[in-house]
């Protein structure tokens, strides 16, 4: 497994700490906003997304890493840094892997 992928999990995570500071600081609600969605709707699904991959890498199953969740991941994006970042330390595949998801919550509202 590669060590870039580990890198950036941990530049996401700084990425949305940062994010969230410059958040407290903006000087305009529009400004706030605008940082507050690129981290909720951009950078956070990049990190799930990053963290399936490197969790699959590790070998460890889809349930270790989400027990719940309510939307699927972006199963194209996750498999290009598989593809993109080496070999599973496990002899599962991925669309067997990909397979064992959880079972998605249904919202009480909806």
């Amino acid at each position: 497994m590669s060590i870039e992928l580990k890198v950036k999990v941990k530049s996401l995570a700084a990425e949305s700490k940062i994010i969230r500071l410059e958040e407290h600081r903006a000087k305009t609600p529009e400004a706030r906003a605008s940082l507050h969605q690129h981290r909720v709707g951009v950078v956070r699904l990049a990190a799930r997304n990053t963290l399936l991959a490197y969790g699959y890498l590790r070998g460890r199953s889809y349930r270790q890493l989400e027990s719940t969740c309510e939307r699927s991941p972006d199963w194209s994006a996750v498999e290009k840094m598989v593809m993109k970042y080496g070999p599973p330390a496990h002899n599962v595949s991925f669309e067997a892997w990909k397979e064992s998801t959880c079972a998605l919550r249904i919202s009480a509202a909806g």
